[in-house]
């Protein structure tokens, strides 16, 4: 059996259902993510904690670990994805029922005199709350209705490079029988750790500014762009992954234009 589990991201995990206690535990992380009277302290205090069956209770002693090979687990990502939805304000809930969301990525950017990619930037970057449905995503029109859109326009790179750097990162990257997952960035250093072998997981190091994703599959491309950003956040393909304080900015998800994104994609 099955489980599909759709991220902030706007990424779907599919991973084997689990049974026994991480079942059990992983019922317990959705339950309390729902529940409002679950704060984020206590969410986290149960992920991150001894009862997660998950982590690795040898690698330190006396503490609970999330080991490299706990982050290749999709389980994990959906109890760190259930933290993330927890962090956001109530108005932008995304468990709500679809009742309360009817409007259309169009219409919402219509009504807010911008594009559809800046409308789905602001739903992936939790910003804009949308629940989605067979592949289309659905925002509710209040939230639409009270949006402010920024004014700044589109960023020059010198603007960019004020903005503070990005902190360490979580990664797997590479690439295996059925994926792959490139990253492109700035730092020379990562750009050679990243040639150690097809797979590789470890640290992206500190002091990046933008960074850009590639996912392939046999039948798909997908493109994400980051910058640095407080909290946590995921970005899942395939059971590759990069995780910390980021949010994505820009989502291409046409194969030909993922790809071309990449390619012209100049580190800053």
């Amino acid at each position: 059996m099955k489980t599909q589990y759709t991220l902030l991201s706007g990424e779907t995990v599919e991973f084997a259902t689990p049974t026994g206690e991480l079942g059990t535990f992983l019922c317990r992380v959705l339950a309390a993510a729902r529940d409002p009277s679950v704060s984020e302290a206590e969410l986290t205090d149960l992920v991150l904690g001894p009862e997660n069956p998950l982590l690795d209770r040898t690698a330190v002693a006396g503490r609970s670990v999330a080991t490299a090979e706990v982050y290749r687990d999709p389980a994990f990502h959906v109890m760190l994805d259930c933290l993330a939805r927890k962090r956001l304000p109530p108005e932008s809930a995304v468990a709500t029922p679809r009742t309360r969301y009817t409007m259309t990525v169009p219409e919402a950017a219509q009504q807010l005199g911008i594009s559809e990619s800046a409308v789905r930037q602001a739903i992936y970057a939790g910003r804009l709350g949308a629940s989605k449905e067979g592949g289309t995503y659905y925002l509710d029109p209040h939230a639409v209705a009270g949006y402010r859109v920024s004014k700044r326009g589109p960023r020059r790179q010198d603007q960019d490079a004020k903005g503070p750097p990005g902190g360490t990162l979580d990664a797997r990257i590479g690439s295996g029988p059925d994926a792959s997952f490139r990253v492109k960035h700035s730092r020379d250093d990562f750009e050679l750790t990243e040639k150690r072998g097809p797979e590789w997981t470890g640290r992206i190091p500190a002091g990046w500014r933008r960074i850009a994703v590639l996912g392939t599959s046999k039948d798909r491309s997908r493109y994400w762009e980051i910058e640095p950003a407080e909290g946590e956040s995921v970005l899942h393909f395939e059971g590759f992954y990069v995780r910390g304080g980021f949010r994505i900015v820009e989502t291409v998800s046409s194969t030909q234009r993922a790809v071309a994104a990449f390619k012209g994609f100049q580190p800053r």
